[in-house]
């Protein structure tokens, strides 16, 4: 038997193609592939709005945008319109799909299990900002696409179970497939009513604030090594788990480091014998993200090197532009990555091994600590060289941890290889 570096490698070949068989994988994959070209759209405009069309942003900096560009700002909020109706309302497309696809696992059809999904979507997350009369909007974007797909999946399985089915005819009539299927219309709004009302009472009681301020607390503390390393795991893995929510965390936690360590570079007019050199946001942002969360900008090289699936190599062509500023959503959906364990290992390590080779650079003083602030949009690669005030070494030595993130991820890329083609043949 053939051994590559996996211990027992057929074993673990075939428990992963078990796991791919498992009816919610199916239909999580299948549902993330199809919404991957909304995803694209969506990237796409985000990266384009976030690099190049704020004056905040990296090639608007470069170039001065506004001198030769004066109405940067209308065509950004275009752009951002786009991208609001792409990925801004991404967790209701994922809904919609999840249970249009779980109903012709089961070899049924109806035509309102794609809006009963929806409807139960929001009603379980209508809910308003704080003081206010408006809709707290962020429950339905890319951040939370993995609960669409969990409400679509079941939405769907109880239409399956509990509904009847429809022969898609031409003259079928729509009014009264909605009458036989009023069941399980009703079972899944009423238990979106109570995840409603869960949800409802956990912010009338303020438990969101009490979350919210040891998350301020633990942010207001001086961090450990360690626990930038754990907080940069949590981050990775609650991404691979298809949460994107612990980024937002984690982008602004010991922020008051990094303030200091600005004023003492500006002050002392050097980068060197900063008072805290291996702060989170330096080495995560820095070092961690080149690619994005999972720094997969290594993954879309090692895919374009040694897949051999046509169809995994446009996908990770299509989406380089994007990653290469540290936007992956839509390649991590059209891999997947999410959820695959396949890539657990290097998605969540890797950003890891690159913080120790950037730490272990800093404490040798190759090149000084990252303190200074980098534009919006910033390609991830140059993060250090910015990051650090222009050094070119920090610049090469970032070129030499991605080839070592590539390295990493090629052996996963292989084993995925293998799974496929068993996957494939399980089918036949």
């Amino acid at each position: 038997m053939k051994k590559g570096i996996f211990m027992n490698e057929d074993k673990i070949v075939s428990w992963l193609v078990k796991y791919k068989q498992l009816t919610f994988i199916k239909i999580l994959q299948q549902t993330m592939v199809s919404l991957f070209p909304v995803a694209l759209i969506g990237t796409y405009c985000w990266t384009l709005v976030n690099s190049c069309l704020t004056t905040n942003s990296f090639f608007g900096r470069l170039t001065n945008i506004t001198k030769w560009f004066p109405d940067h700002n209308f065509a950004s909020a275009i752009v951002n319109d786009v991208s609001l109706a792409t990925t801004g309302i991404f967790a209701l497309y994922a809904a919609f799909v999840s249970a249009e696809l779980t109903m012709r696992h089961y070899g049924k059809a109806s035509s309102i299990v794609g809006i009963a999904s929806v409807s139960s979507y929001i009603l379980i997350f209508v809910h308003t900002i704080r003081n206010t009369q408006r809709v707290e909007m962020s429950y339905y974007g890319a951040t939370w696409f993995i609960c669409g797909i969990i409400v679509g999946y079941f939405v769907g399985l109880v239409f399956a179970k509990v509904g009847h089915d429809i022969p898609r005819i031409k003259d079928r009539d729509i009014i009264k497939e909605i009458f036989i299927n009023i069941r399980p219309m009703l079972i899944v709004l009423a238990v979106a009513l109570l995840i409603h009302l869960a949800f409802a009472t956990y912010r009338q009681y303020q438990m969101d604030r009490i979350v919210a301020q040891s998350v301020s607390t633990v942010a207001n503390q001086h961090s450990s090594y360690g626990l930038s390393i754990l907080i940069s795991l949590i981050t990775a893995f609650t991404m691979w788990l298809g949460y994107a929510g612990t980024l937002n965390f984690s982008s602004n936690i010991f922020g008051s480091e990094s303030i200091a360590n600005l004023s003492y570079a500006l002050s002392h007019k050097t980068p060197w014998n900063i008072p805290y050199p291996f702060t989170l946001q330096a080495l995560f942002n820095g070092f961690g993200k080149i690619g994005g969360v999972g720094a997969t900008l290594a993954l879309v090289i090692a895919l374009i090197l040694l897949s051999n699936r046509k169809q995994k190599q446009k996908v990770a062509l299509a989406s380089s532009v994007p990653v290469f500023f540290n936007v992956n959503f839509a390649l991590v959906l059209g891999i997947p990555t999410i959820l695959n364990p396949i890539y657990l290992i290097p998605f969540v390590l890797t950003p890891i091994v690159n913080m120790f080779l950037g730490s272990i650079a800093i404490l040798l003083k190759m090149f000084p600590p990252l303190v200074y602030p980098v534009p919006d949009g910033l390609p991830g690669i140059l993060g250090p060289l910015m990051g650090t005030g222009g050094n070119n070494l920090a610049l090469i030595y970032t070129i030499f941890i991605l080839i070592v993130d590539v390295c990493i991820y090629l052996p996963f890329v292989k084993l995925d290889n293998k799974v496929a083609d068993k996957y494939e043949e399980s089918l036949k």
